[in-house]
């Protein structure tokens, strides 16, 4: 029986497929492959479920997965995570600003209040006095009395005439006294009057020189004898001029001898003229 060309069927089938013929074009006897209750028929070959196809290849998945996990678990290396210190930043702080910190006060704790107990008359034992060592008494200087002064002896009394001659004696020794010291009172002036006689009978035979000028000083020392003579002349302090020097040397020499001195006693001249010192000045120059 045949069916006709290019219609369309349903099938009973469960899984509601659409079953479809078509005869081939310009052909007789060609049917296509047709559907049939979810199989396909090719040449009479090989009938797939789809649900089978399905569990199949959900199951290839599986084995898949646990196989290349298990390869994983082997084959990974744990690597621990790499720690890095932390960075430190530092900056510089002035030493003044930094306000030292306060020390910490020990707690105050009260002290225990020691345990006091009466002490028994019977337990008590006064403390044995300390004998105090004699102390040295300071050593007084014991101070020696002077020896006492022997008393003068009275003197004997004196008759009138002892005493008449004591008084004598007394006013004779006053007057010799008195008269030396007249006598050398009287040879100081005579002394004076003599250096002045000596000074100018020197200085009217002494004759300056041209190079004499004021300033000038010349120093001689005259050595005598009690006659008046002079046996030595000498220049102690020099002017720098030796012709000033020599004309004060002449003008003594000329002078010769001062007679006078004989008068004077030995003491006076021996004080006054043994060695006598004269000063040459021209000051009466006028240059």
């Amino acid at each position: 029986m045949g069916r006709p060309r290019g219609g369309l069927r349903r099938s009973g089938g469960a899984d509601g497929c659409i079953t479809a013929s078509r005869c081939a074009v310009g052909g007789t006897g060609y049917r296509e492959p047709a559907i049939v209750s979810g199989r396909v028929l090719q040449g009479g070959a090989i009938v797939v479920r789809p649900i089978l196809a399905t569990l199949v290849l959900h199951g290839l998945l599986i084995w898949a997965l646990l196989a290349n996990w298990q390869w994983l678990e082997n084959n990974t290396r744990t690597v621990k995570p790499r720690v890095t210190p932390p960075a430190v930043q530092a900056t510089l702080v002035d030493a003044s600003t930094l306000k030292p910190k306060a020390e910490k006060k020990p707690a105050w704790k009260p002290t225990k209040k020691p345990d006091w107990k009466p002490i028994k008359k019977s337990e008590w034992k006064p403390t044995p006095k300390i004998e105090k060592k004699a102390q040295r008494k300071p050593v007084t200087k014991v101070k020696r009395k002077a020896a006492p002064k022997p008393k003068p002896k009275p003197k004997p009394k004196m008759t009138v005439e002892e005493l008449a001659a004591q008084a004598k004696a007394d006013l004779n020794q006053m007057l010799s006294e008195e008269e030396a010291a007249l006598q050398t009172l009287g040879a100081n002036q005579r002394s004076i009057s003599y250096q002045a006689m000596i000074q100018q009978a020197i200085t009217r035979n002494w004759s300056r020189p041209p190079s004499a000028r004021n300033g000038m000083e010349t120093v001689l020392v005259l050595q005598l004898v009690p006659t008046g003579e002079i046996v030595n002349v000498s220049v102690v302090k020099s002017s720098g001029d030796p012709a000033f020097d020599r004309s004060a040397v002449n003008a003594v020499k000329k002078a010769g001898r001062f007679e006078q001195l004989q008068n004077l006693p030995v003491s006076v001249f021996e004080r006054d003229f043994r060695r006598l010192r004269i000063l040459f000045k021209p000051e009466d120059l006028r240059y």
